[in-house]
C-alpha cells in the first residue's frame, strides 16, 4: 500500500475515534444534565418571586397618577377655569380609591385631605379600596457558567384585594393580600422542565409625605415535570420569602416625577429528594437568594388622563446553597449572575376602572421579553 493510501487510512481512523469521543462527550453531558434540574427550576423561582412581589409592590402602592397626585393633594381649589389645572386632566379615578391624594369637598370648594370616603359617605369608610388583577408572561433565556442556556418560557398570574387607607398622623397605611398561580417551560437541548405552581402574600404599606415603605411576605409551592433522555423525574420545590421596597418621590413639576427607589429581598426555597429515572439518588439541598435591587422610575402624565412611564432597575442577585449529591457524592454546583430590567408602561382611569400595560426587557443573565396587564376595580 502506498505512502498517501497509508496517511489517508490513518486521518480516516483518526477522525473516527474522534468523532466518537465527541459523541460519548455529548451523550455523556447530556446524561449527566438531569442532576441539576432542581438547581435551575429553584433559581427561576428567585426571578418568579421577584416579578411576583414587585408587582404586588407596585400595584398595591399605587398607579403613576396617585404618584403625581401627591403633589398638590393640599394646595388644590376648584377654579373658574378647571381644564387649566393638571388634577382636572387626571380625571376622577383612581383618586377616588385614594381620598388622602383626592380629597373631599367642602361646601366652600375647599379639600379636607383626611382619609374617608369622597362625597362624605355617611357610612364611613369601605373596608376594601379596590381589587385587582395582574398577568405577565415571560419569553426569555437563563444562564448559567458552564451549562446550555435555557429556553424560559412562562406566565405569572395575580389577583389582590386592598384595604382602605388608614390615617395616624402623617402616616397613612393600608393592608392587602395576593395570591395567584404560575406555570412555564425551561428547556434546553439535555432537559425540559414543566413548572406548575401557586402562591399566597400578604402587604403593608406606609406613606410619609413623599416617602413609601412597602412590606410584603408570601409562600408558594411549584411541581416539576424534569424530562430527559432516561425519561421523567417528578419533584416539587416549596418557598417562603419576605421583601420590603422604598422609594422616593421627586417632583419636577405638577404634571412629570422621578421616583427612585432601592427593593431587598430573601427567599428560602426547600428542594425534595427523589430517585430519578436513572435509578440514581438525588439529594437536593435548601436553596437561599438574596436580592438588591436599585431603581428609577420617571412618570409623566401626556394628557387627558393618560400617564406614561419608563423605568431601570438592576438585579443584584446572591445565591447560596443548593448543592446537589449525587449517589451520596456532592456535585460542583452551575453559577448564576445579576441581570437588568427596563421598561415603558401606560395607564389609564375609566370610571371606576383602572388599565395598565406595559412591556420590559431582561439583560444580563437573564435576558429576553416579558409584558404584562393590570385591571383594577376601584370601590
Amino acid at each position: 500500500m502506498g505512502e498517501r493510501a497509508m496517511t489517508l487510512k490513518k486521518i480516516f481512523y483518526s477522525s473516527f475515534l474522534v468523532s466518537i469521543f465527541i459523541i460519548a462527550y455529548n451523550n455523556s453531558a447530556l446524561a449527566s444534565s438531569h442532576i441539576y434540574a432542581n438547581y435551575v427550576s429553584a433559581n427561576n423561582i428567585g426571578a418568579i418571586q421577584h416579578s411576583i412581589v414587585t408587582n404586588a409592590f407596585q400595584t398595591f402602592d399605587g398607579s403613576a397618577v396617585s404618584t403625581l397626585k401627591a403633589k398638590t393633594k393640599n394646595k388644590y381649589t376648584i377654579l373658574p377655569k378647571e381644564k387649566e389645572n393638571p388634577l382636572y386632566l387626571y380625571g376622577h379615578m383612581p383618586m377616588y380609591g385614594t381620598p388622602h391624594l383626592y380629597g373631599e369637598f367642602g361646601d366652600d370648594g375647599s379639600v379636607f385631605t383626611m382619609t374617608g370616603r369622597n362625597g362624605g359617605d355617611e357610612y364611613g369608610r369601605p373596608a376594601l379600596s379596590n381589587i385587582w388583577v395582574n398577568w405577565k408572561h415571560f419569553d426569555e433565556k437563563a444562564k448559567f457558567k458552564d451549562y446550555d442556556v435555557l429556553d424560559s418560557d412562562y406566565d405569572i398570574v395575580m389577583l389582590g384585594l386592598t384595604s382602605s387607607e388608614e390615617q395616624t398622623g402623617s402616616i397613612i397605611s393600608k393592608w392587602g393580600l395576593y395570591g395567584g398561580y404560575v406555570g412555564g417551560i425551561q428547556e434546553n437541548n439535555a432537559l425540559n422542565i414543566s413548572e406548575k405552581g401557586g402562591y399566597i402574600g400578604l402587604y403593608s404599606g406606609y406613606n410619609i409625605n413623599d416617602f413609601n415603605l412597602s412590606l410584603s411576605a408570601n409562600l408558594g409551592m411549584l411541581n416539576n415535570d424534569a424530562g430527559t433522555i432516561y425519561g421523567t423525574d417528578e419533584y416539587s420545590n416549596t418557598w417562603a420569602g419576605a421583601a420590603l421596597n422604598t422609594t422616593y418621590n421627586i417632583y419636577l413639576d405638577d404634571t412629570f416625577s422621578l421616583q427612585p427607589g432601592l427593593y431587598a429581598a430573601y427567599t428560602w426555597i426547600g428542594s425534595a429528594n427523589y430517585i430519578s429515572s436513572s435509578e440514581e439518588s438525588i439529594a437536593n439541598k435548601n436553596f437561599s437568594i438574596f436580592e438588591i435591587t436599585p431603581s428609577i422610575r420617571a412618570i409623566k402624565h401626556v394628557g387627558n388622563g393618560w400617564f406614561g412611564y419608563i423605568g431601570v432597575k438592576y438585579v443584584l442577585s446572591y445565591a447560596h446553597g443548593g448543592n446537589v449529591v449525587v449517589n451520596g457524592i456532592e456535585k460542583e454546583n452551575l453559577e448564576s449572575d445579576n441581570y437588568s430590567e427596563y421598561g415603558i408602561g401606560i395607564e389609564k382611569s375609566i370610571d371606576r376602572f383602572y388599565i395598565n400595560i406595559n412591556i420590559n426587557r431582561h439583560d444580563g443573565n437573564r435576558y429576553g421579553w416579558n409584558g404584562g396587564l393590570n385591571l383594577k376595580y376601584i370601590f
